[in-house]
């Protein structure tokens, strides 16, 4: 059978323990909402994060099994795991054990009490979900689904929320910056595929090249400016299609 109700799926990641929240009621329409083209927002380092995510259950819809389209009652998606989440966040959901019924409001709640400056960075968050559909003659049916275009900015400072999609390629600022010894850069892909990573000097030198395999998601690299001389710097991705530039400045 055919991945299930994905846009339904998601929301069973986003909650604290015990959770108390209270559905969006200017959302009407089955789905998760903030959906995946808005994001969650960034978590800022020493300020409470609280997100509440409102799932709206359908209690139907059309899947493919055995190669027919046929009609199925959803009776519920459960949330079995989440990963990947910043050390001091946590989840939980309104509904128990994170089991959503067909056709029912609810809400969830990611939270942390202060996000620390030693989790700044991109958390890719991994959902893994069971669908459990009642597909008349073909019995009692479920689809387990893992969910991968979301993450988490843990952040210094405030920055523009930003999509993950099959076609994002954003490169995030070093950290820390100035650079001073090791430092880490990290770029979303929304898609696997082979980068050439440069850093070039204030004379438009290029001083250093990688070729790196990247996975979908979020992708780190390890930077040593022990051989740099204190100065501008330019960093860039390229995958073929878009350059992406950055400034780091390194100073000892």
């Amino acid at each position: 059978m055919k991945k299930i109700l994905l846009i339904l799926t998601l929301a069973f990641t986003f909650v604290i323990v015990n959770a108390q929240c209270t559905p969006d009621p200017q959302f009407t329409l089955a789905g998760i909402y903030p959906d995946s083209s808005t994001g969650m927002p960034d978590a800022i380092v020493g300020q409470p994060y609280n997100e509440i995510i409102t799932i709206i259950v359908s209690t139907d819809t059309t899947v493919d099994v055995f190669g027919q389209s046929i009609p199925v009652t959803i009776q519920q998606i459960e949330l079995t795991d989440v990963t990947n989440l910043p050390p001091s966040f946590s989840y939980d959901c309104l509904a128990p054990n994170c089991t959503f019924s067909g056709g029912t409001t609810t809400c969830a709640i990611l939270s942390s009490a202060s996000p620390t400056a030693s989790e700044i960075g991109l958390y890719q968050i991994f959902m893994y979900t069971t669908a459990t559909v009642d597909a008349g003659l073909f019995g009692i049916q479920t689809q387990n689904d893992t969910i991968d275009y979301y993450y988490i900015n843990v952040t210094n400072t405030t920055s523009t929320v930003s999509q993950f999609n099959d076609f994002t390629f954003e490169l995030k600022d070093v950290f820390p910056n100035p650079v001073n010894s090791n430092s880490k850069i990290q770029f979303i892909s929304g898609n696997s595929t082979d980068i050439v990573f440069s850093v070039f000097n204030h004379l438009g030198e290029k001083i250093e090249e990688r070729n790196i395999a990247t996975t979908r998601g979020v992708n780190n690299i390890e930077i040593s400016a022990s051989n740099y001389a204190n100065g501008m710097y330019l960093y860039s991705i390229n995958n073929g299609v878009q350059i992406v530039s950055k400034r780091m400045i390194v100073a000892y």
